[in-house]
């Protein structure tokens, strides 16, 4: 049997969509969103269940992926740690990278 092959996911989030890179097989895809406002999430629960979906919606079978860097819009000099997405993509299953 073929073993899985890693991929790492490159997360964007802005106010409405929530966007999922994967690497090295440069699958991408979008989601609308409502619980990132201001800079924050609102609702964690709902945010993992997005993150899970769209991740699982990209990888496929044979795909496995664990680990996420994480960006918003409000740039990279932004503190991520008081954005809440790191405990979102925590509870999702997943490792922020960032």
């Amino acid at each position: 049997m073929k073993r899985p092959q890693e991929e790492v996911g490159d997360l964007f989030v802005t106010e409405s969509l929530l966007t999922l890179k994967l690497l090295p097989s440069g699958k991408s895809g979008s989601r609308t969103i409502r619980w990132f406002v201001n800079g924050e999430v609102r609702n964690h629960s709902a945010a993992a269940k997005d993150i899970v979906a769209l991740v699982n919606k990209l990888r496929g079978r044979s795909r496995v992926v664990r680990n996420l860097t994480l960006m918003t819009d409000r740039g990279a000099q932004h503190d991520l740690a008081g954005t809440g997405l790191n405990e979102a993509v925590a509870k999702a299953g997943f490792n922020a990278l960032n």
